[in-house]
């Protein structure tokens, strides 16, 4: 079984697909807050979620209104012109990596957070030793006391299931790098779009 792994595409990292709906759920109901205060540089920025304007709508709708939006009020957004937008289409059981299973760091990039920042790592899908032979695997509890290491979190993963699929493959992990860590700073011109496979919207945009 392979070691945790580091996601290496820019993409993934400053924009890195959530691995379980049910747990972002609970994490996506800020509205509109002002974000603490960057202690590296010393800014402040405003975060706004565009649920609004784009949860459950075609991602094409979405950037229209948060071009308007930006258009409309730009003092809520520094005052710039245009946001860099990052359109990525959540991960499903069929696709190319759906044995990888997400260890979201803590903000210092050294032991696991989890999604909540409690440990937890979720896995969207049932493992299927055959097609008749599905069952559930995780959450893991990766804060034990004190969080884990991803190394170790990945080995408790993996020990967990041990055994192969029906397509060969067995669980892998790699790290995901929380928004305002060292690896993916706060950026408040990025927005994050995560679509299903009809360009749907399916989580709460917000320019972070």
């Amino acid at each position: 079984m392979k070691a945790a792994q580091t996601l290496t595409t820019a993409a993934a990292l400053l924009c890195a697909l959530p691995a379980s709906v049910v747990a972002l759920s609970k994490v996506e109901t800020r509205n509109l807050d002002i974000a603490e205060d960057d202690a590296s540089r010393g800014l402040m920025h405003v975060t706004v979620d565009f649920k609004d304007e784009c949860l459950h709508k075609h991602k094409d709708v979405c950037i229209a209104a948060i071009n308007a939006k930006l258009a409309a009020y730009p003092e809520l957004f520094e005052d710039r012109e245009a946001f860099e937008f990052e359109v990525n289409k959540v991960r499903e059981a069929t696709d190319e990596g759906y044995n990888i299973v997400s260890m979201r760091l803590n903000a210092d990039e050294t032991t696991v957070g989890g999604l909540l920042g409690d440990g937890m790592i979720w896995y969207a899908y049932e493992w299927c030793l055959a097609a008749d032979d599905c069952y559930t695997v995780g959450p893991w509890d990766c804060d034990v006391g004190i969080p884990l290491l991803p190394e170790q979190c990945c080995k408790m993963i993996q020990d967990s299931v041990p055994h192969e699929d029906m397509n060969g493959k067995y669980l892998e992990c790699y790290t995901e790098f929380p928004v305002g860590s060292p690896s993916n700073p706060v950026n408040p011109g990025r927005v994050c779009i995560h679509t299903d496979a009809d360009g749907i919207v399916v989580h709460i945009p917000k320019n972070e």
